[in-house]
């Protein structure tokens, strides 16, 4: 099992499920999370190089973005496995999928390989696997990628099972077919704790260039110093493909977070435990039951929140 410290360069206390065990192979031509953190750290110090406040507040929104897309991949694969166990197929693919592609989407904000913009905020369902793609090249081996992408693309196509085709004989085992939630839970949960080790690295990087943080204490933003692109995020004006919706509760916590921290910091930790709580919380039941979905109890699908 890798150290995934030690290829960060941090000291974080944190348990990584699928990628600490990515190790590079020769033989399959796996390049490994060594390999990943290889052509991934140097970027994040040239980014570090020229950190400064409009840096700063650009890093703390994008992985706020991050948090938020994963926890919404969390719960959509809870309702997923949910719908799964009450025989409700019509809802299993496209919860699936979804819940993949929000990871997808997490992994490519997160990444110093992708800018800051409306077309990384609003990237479509081929242009997202296209970019993830060349992520996991410098991840997986050659065959590993095509697995990924072809998992990728077979969701796709059966999150519209029941919209369009319609097979007679129903889901999997009577004529149709869809990724299994468990595969597609997996697959997201790659791409979420890579996005999770992009946010170490990004710490590793400022902690190597400005100290730690009883060395500098970082840069403080204030609300009018976010990004103007975060105002058209919040109002929803980036257009019709505007696939993030942003509310009042977000705008809260950002600006709660952005009078906090002064530095980045792995994104699952940017938020408490009771911000956490209040977004699943307000997808539960409205009324106390035994039988009702309860997303409280799906948390830590992903990644382990607070």
């Amino acid at each position: 099992m890798l150290d995934i410290n030690a290829l960060a360069g941090t000291n974080w206390n944190y348990d990584f499920l699928e990628i600490c065990n990515l190790q590079k192979d020769l033989r399959t031509g796996r390049p490994g999370l060594s390999g990943y953190a290889q052509k991934t750290k140097p970027l994040f110090a040239k980014i570090a190089d020229r950190w400064s406040p409009e840096l700063h507040a650009e890093w703390l929104q994008r992985h706020y973005l991050c948090l938020k897309l994963v926890m919404g991949a969390t719960l959509q694969f809870g309702t997923a496995e949910n719908a799964y166990r009450q025989n409700l197929q019509m809802a299993v693919p496209y919860l699936s999928y979804y819940g993949m592609f929000n990871a997808v989407r997490a992994n490519l904000l997160s990444s110093p390989r992708s800018g800051w913009g409306k077309n990384s905020l609003t990237i479509g369902h081929e242009k997202a696997i296209e970019a993830y793609k060349s992520e996991i090249e410098l991840l997986l081996s050659p065959d590993e990628v095509k697995e990924e992408v072809d998992l990728f693309v077979q969701a796709k196509r059966g999150r519209e099972l029941f919209s369009y085709r319609f097979p007679s004989r129903g889901a999997p085992g009577r004529g149709g077919f869809f990724v299994y939630p468990d595969e597609a839970e997996r697959f997201a949960r790659v791409a979420a704790e890579l996005a999770l080790f992009n946010s170490f690295c990004l710490g590793a990087a400022i902690d190597r260039k400005f100290g730690k943080p009883s060395e500098w204490d970082g840069y403080f933003t204030e609300e009018r110093e976010l990004s103007k692109l975060w105002e058209h995020v919040l109002k929803g004006t980036l257009g019709d493909d505007d696939y993030i919706h942003i509310d009042s509760a977000d705008k809260h916590r950002v600006v709660k977070i952005a009078r906090t921290l002064r530095r980045p910091l792995p994104f699952v930790w940017m938020i408490s435990e009771g911000g956490v709580e209040d977004f699943f919380n307000a997808f539960g039941p409205t009324r106390d039951s035994d039988h009702e979905f309860d997303p409280d109890e799906h948390w830590n699908r992903l990644v382990e929140l607070p």
